[in-house]
């Protein structure tokens, strides 16, 4: 949550630049970069919670967003580049930002939904004859 924070303050400040640029060639397609980044946000996310030392997890994030990069058949240098890109057209960037944030809802809600209720707790038997 800090880093998401962290991150719009860092767009506030770009947004101050005004730009307009063509979009690379390579630039990977919106849904797709959606898809990416939800998974990138919920494996730092994963990571952070579950990892105590900096440095690993640092390590383990690494290699996490490598595999994320091979599962959608994206380069780092393409993600970089298209990443870039949005950092530079801001409207842009809010608007992908606003699907990326109802992705990852729907997926916390799926999560939610797939969890167990918790037991009731039953009313011990000195206070059942009192109600």
């Amino acid at each position: 949550m800090i880093r998401l924070l962290y991150i719009l303050f860092c767009l506030g400040l770009i947004s101050c630049q005004s730009q307009s640029e063509q979009k690379p060639a390579n630039l990977i397609p919106e849904e797709k970069l959606v898809r990416i980044l939800a998974d990138i946000h919920t494996a730092e996310a994963i990571i952070e919670y579950q990892v105590v030392f900096p440095d690993t997890a640092l390590m383990v994030f690494n290699q996490e967003q490598t595999e994320i990069f091979k599962r959608y058949g994206v380069t780092e240098e393409q993600f970089d580049e298209t990443y870039s890109y949005y950092l530079r057209n801001l409207k842009a960037m809010d608007a992908l930002y606003e699907t990326i944030v109802d992705t990852l809802s729907l997926r916390e809600s799926k999560a939610d939904s797939l969890k167990p209720a918790p037991p009731e707790e039953e009313t011990p038997l000195i206070f059942k004859n009192q109600q």
